[in-house]
């Protein structure tokens, strides 16, 4: 039978596979923004309609970086309370979760999609 440590080592690498999923799918929507409203640029469409999708995969990228540096925090103040001979400091708050700040991250990239394709179905021009 496996221990809380076993759980809590599995589950800071799921959190880990996750960022980096995060991280790869708001680059490649900024990428994909960008590429397609270069390519449209061509047909005199103006690129400007990126710019909001982009903010979302960018804001998406800060979010993500905001659980990055906050795991580290964590994990150094574990460190130090073991090196102390403390406790572990109770991180239960919603703002310590790596969960919160992912989930923040991946809505920010559904809103991003459906910003993006909102911008494009309003350049369609009926033939």
């Amino acid at each position: 039978m496996s221990d809380a440590a076993d759980h809590e080592k599995r589950s800071r690498e799921i959190a880990d596979t996750t960022r980096r999923l995060l991280v790869a799918v708001n680059t490649g929507g900024i990428g994909a923004s960008f590429a397609m409203a270069g390519s449209l640029a061509g047909h005199k469409i103006n690129p400007g309609w990126a710019a909001l999708p982009a903010s979302f995969f960018m804001a998406g990228l800060v979010v993500t970086g905001v659980s990055l540096f906050l795991a580290k925090h964590r994990e150094l103040k574990r460190g130090e309370a073991a090196k102390a001979g403390n406790p572990e400091p109770d991180f239960t708050a919603w703002y310590w979760r790596s969960f919160t700040w992912d989930a923040i991250a991946l809505t920010l990239f559904v809103v991003g999609c459906i910003a993006g394709l909102w911008k494009l179905t309003a350049l369609v021009v009926p033939t």
